[in-house]
C-alpha cells in the first residue's frame, strides 16, 4: 500500500516512517520535506522523497499533490500530516485573528486540502494540550490550530485521527524554549512575567527550565489519574506506538493521547474557557476564510 508522510524529518514523521515500515514491509512510502536533500535515511526501497515543498506558499496543497502524483501517488492508504507552523510566545488569550489564520494556513488548511484530493482511508495529525498552564502562556495562535484539527478528527472520526503528545524534546522544542527566552526578558505579558522570574531564582539553563517546568504542568494536571505510574517525559517511541496503533485500527476513538506511560482516548473536545480561547466561537468563520 502507499502512505504519505508530509513533513518527515521531524520526530513526529521520522515516527511514522518507522511505525509504516514495522507495519507493512511491503508499503511504498512517500515522504516529503522542505529541503532539496533526502531525509537522514536517503532513498531506499519502498521510500522516495519529494523535496523543495513550502508549505508558506499559497498554491502548496496543488503543489504537493502534482509531486505526489508525479512520483506515483495514487489513493494513499493514510496521510501524515505533521507541520506546525505559527505565532506564538504569547498567551492563547491573546491571539489575533490574524495570527490563528497565519497558523492555520500552515498547520491545517493544507491538511484538510491534501485529505480531500489524495482521499487516503485516513488522515493523521498531531495535536497539543493547548488547555495546560504552560501552553495557555505561551503557545499563542498555535492553539487555534490544533483546535481546528481536534475538533474536526471529532466530527469525522471515520476520516481522521490525532494523535496528542505531551512536551517532548526535538529540535522544534528547543527552538520554542530559545524563542521563549527571548520573549520573556521584555514582555507586558503577566504569564511570561511569572515565568521570567521563576527563572531568575532558578540555577538552570532557560531550556532545561523550560522543560522541566512543562512537565511540572503535565504532573499538575494529570497525575492524580495515574497515581500507581510515574510521569515521564515523551518521546519518539511514545510516538512510534501511537502511529502503530492507528495503523492496526487498535482503537476506535479519533484521538489517542499520550504523556509519557499515561494514555487514554477522547472522543470530545476539552472544555475550553471562552475568556481565554476568546476566537472559539469564531474559528470556523476563521476557518473557511483561509479557504477562500
Amino acid at each position: 500500500m502507499q502512505y504519505v508522510i508530509v513533513g518527515a524529518r521531524g520526530e513526529a514523521g521520522q515516527s511514522a516512517l518507522e511505525a509504516i515500515k514495522a507495519v507493512d514491509r511491503e508499503a511504498h512510502i512517500f515522504a516529503t520535506t522542505s529541503s532539496d536533500r533526502n531525509g537522514p535515511d536517503g532513498e531506499q526501497p519502498g521510500l522516495s522523497w519529494v523535496g523543495n515543498i513550502d508549505l508558506n506558499a499559497a498554491d502548496a496543497p496543488d503543489r504537493v499533490q502534482q509531486a505526489l502524483h508525479a512520483a506515483g501517488v495514487t489513493q494513499p492508504a493514510v496521510l501524515f500530516y505533521t507541520p506546525a507552523l505559527g505565532p506564538i510566545g504569547y498567551p492563547v488569550r491573546a491571539a489575533t485573528r490574524a495570527d490563528v489564520m497565519e497558523a492555520l494556513r500552515f498547520s491545517y488548511i493544507p491538511m484538510v486540502a491534501l485529505a480531500e484530493r489524495l482521499r487516503p482511508a485516513k488522515t493523521v495529525g498531531y495535536s497539543a494540550f493547548y488547555w495546560l498552564r504552560h501552553t495557555l502562556g505561551a503557545y499563542g495562535s498555535m492553539a487555534y490550530a490544533k483546535i481546528a484539527l481536534d475538533r474536526l478528527a471529532f466530527r469525522e472520526p471515520e476520516k481522521y485521527r490525532v494523535i496528542r503528545a505531551g512536551t517532548f524534546a526535538s529540535q522544534a522544542t528547543r527552538g520554542i524554549a530559545l524563542l521563549m527566552y527571548r520573549k520573556i526578558r521584555k514582555t507586558e505579558y503577566p504569564e511570561l512575567q511569572e515565568l521570567a522570574a521563576a527563572f531568575q531564582n532558578s540555577d538552570k539553563k532557560f531550556s532545561d527550565f523550560f522543560f522541566e517546568y512543562a512537565y511540572s504542568c503535565e504532573i499538575e494536571a494529570y497525575a492524580a489519574q495515574f497515581d500507581s505510574i510515574p510521569h515521564r517525559p515523551t518521546n519518539r517511541e511514545d510516538l512510534l506506538d501511537g502511529n502503530r496503533i492507528i495503523l492496526n485500527n487498535a482503537v476506535d476513538a479519533p484521538v489517542q493521547s499520550m504523556i509519557g506511560d499515561w494514555r487514554w482516548t477522547e472522543t470530545e473536545m476539552p472544555d475550553l474557557p471562552p475568556d481565554t480561547f476568546r476566537l472559539l466561537a469564531e474559528l470556523d468563520d476563521i476557518i473557511a476564510d483561509c479557504r477562500r
